[in-house]
């Protein structure tokens, strides 16, 4: 343990003892592993100081880990670290739960602190001054971020995958200087949530920590012993492995599949329970969402010609917030992804006729292209305007055509397009990776359960916003555009058919 020194206390309580030798802050700051060993008296495994040196080099670090590799225990030590090496400063932690936050997140911050001064008796929070704490509350007080700047601050997530939107976006406002850090951890169970659309979006560092690269794992399977015996252990492994993977010849190997153990030639499929729980990604077999990683890869699969009828699909924005997506596919392959902000249904139905003009195919009418507009709402407003152009109503709240499946006619699209990407017949690899990326993220959001008449239904869009902070407009296009065209009504001038 480092020589206990002291330091006046801005808020005018005469002199704290924080008992970290001033000579070692500077190390300390640049080297939270050392701060754990020397003031916490705790030895970080490999992912654990990498978290952290990440931390420290990327400000914004998303971790998805397996269950009991110690993802909380380094963020209670970060909470510990910058709350003693950086003052004035600020620290907020956040979990779904009162539980989590009070009895797991912050019962390791006391026990790693061994009754160092700051904590306070009863309460989630250390505390100096009044511009030097840090604190803990639960997701559903997202005023805890409001209001809250500073030179140093450090944010932390804890089980990330169920902070909401708000939340998210609450936080990113406390992000304002070059000393703020965020931290998420989670185990990545639903790729419904926020959490999975930071991970695909490129604004934080993602790190994955596997329970099979747990020192304990390895040192066991050499017939050694744990060498962190509250983490992990081989036994929790094989009885995972039983559970939740099937063996598959190695001829059959996928990508996701892994040997366990290492060197056996044993090939195992794991469940979507095992990759979460044990591997720390997100499941490639959906649960909660339509599509998966899976159907997802398939995808962007290359093909290369593209034939077939051109067909659009337009999703027509319903709200000042929400875009105005259009997706164009020729056969089996997607040509084309715009998104727009503000447009009127005139400007709307303009554009639609100008595609159809440039994404015709060879031999094929403009006027004869399939546009298929969402027309609940505004987008009746679209497809008044066809002219004679072939423009078709598809109202998301419509019945569906498998009415023993799916209730209403969105449920249906999204399941359709998402089966036919898992078959190999959908080619998105000719989009802009600023569209994949958008498509990628909004496919993977919504959620869907079983009615009492035991149909498939996909959550309302507005749920999907709720949770996420953007409707799934882009994917609605899509969904539009690789649906049954020939379903949607046509409309002639005297009115539907």
């Amino acid at each position: 343990m480092a020589a206990r020194t002291r330091r006046r206390d801005r808020g005018g309580r005469g002199e704290i003892d924080l008992g970290v030798d001033p000579k070692r802050i500077e190390v300390y700051r640049a080297s939270p592993a050392a701060y754990a060993s020397e003031v916490l008296g705790v030895r970080w495994w490999r992912m654990q100081t990498e978290v952290a040196e990440a931390l420290l080099k990327h400000r914004r670090v998303l971790v998805k880990a397996s269950h009991a590799v110690g993802k909380t225990h380094v963020a209670a030590g970060l909470i510990n670290w910058h709350f003693d090496c950086f003052r004035p400063g600020i620290t907020i932690a956040t979990a779904p739960t009162q539980r989590q936050v009070v009895d797991v997140l912050w019962k390791e911050v006391r026990v790693q602190r061994q009754g160092r001064p700051g904590l306070l008796p009863k309460s989630p929070r250390l505390e100096t001054g009044a511009d030097h704490f840090a604190v803990g509350f639960t997701t559903r007080d997202e005023a805890a971020f409001q209001g809250r700047h500073a030179e140093r601050v450090l944010i932390v997530f804890d089980e990330c995958v169920g902070v909401d939107a708000g939340v998210w976006e609450e936080a990113e406002g406390m992000m304002t200087a070059d000393g703020c850090l965020w931290l998420a951890i989670c185990n990545p169970t639903d790729p419904a949530s926020r959490a999975y659309e930071e991970d695909v979006s490129g604004r934080f560092h993602v790190l994955t920590i596997s329970a099979l690269e747990h020192p304990n794992v390895e040192a066991e399977l050499r017939g050694g012993l744990p060498i962190y015996p509250s983490a992990v252990r081989l036994g929790w492994i094989r009885e995972q492995v039983e559970r939740n993977c099937t063996p598959v010849p190695p001829e059959h190997r996928l990508a996701t599949d892994i040997e366990f153990p290492p060197g056996s030639g044993t090939i195992l499929r794991p469940g979507p329970i095992f990759e979460s729980r044990v591997l720390g990604r997100w499941p490639t077999q959906g649960s909660q969402s339509v599509w998966t990683e899976a159907a997802w890869d398939r995808a962007l699969e290359v093909r290369e010609q593209a034939e077939g009828p051109t067909v659009i699909g337009c999703d027509v924005a319903r709200y000042g917030d929400d875009y105005t997506s259009i997706v164009v596919r020729r056969g089996m392959t997607a040509l084309h992804h715009e998104t727009h902000n503000g447009w009127n249904t005139a400007q709307i139905a303009g554009r639609l006729k100008l595609l159809c003009i440039e994404y015709a195919g060879p031999g094929e009418a403009p006027k004869s292209v399939a546009v298929v507009v969402d027309d609940d709402g505004v987008g009746g407003g679209v497809v008044d305007q066809s002219g004679d152009f072939d423009f078709r109503g598809c109202g998301a709240g419509e019945r569906a055509l498998s009415r023993d499946d799916y209730p209403n006619r969105r449920s249906e699209l999204w399941f359709a397009v998402a089966e036919r990407a898992a078959r190999g017949d959908l080619d998105l690899s000719r989009l802009s990776p600023e569209s994949l990326k958008r498509l990628r993220r909004q496919a993977m959001a919504p959620r869907w359960r079983l009615d009492s008449e035991g149909r498939r239904v996909v959550e309302a869009k507005h749920e999907t916003k709720r949770r996420l902070g953007r409707s799934p407009d882009d994917m609605d296009a899509l969904n539009l555009a690789f649906g049954d065209a020939g379903s949607a009504r046509p409309w002639v001038m005297k009115g539907w058919w």
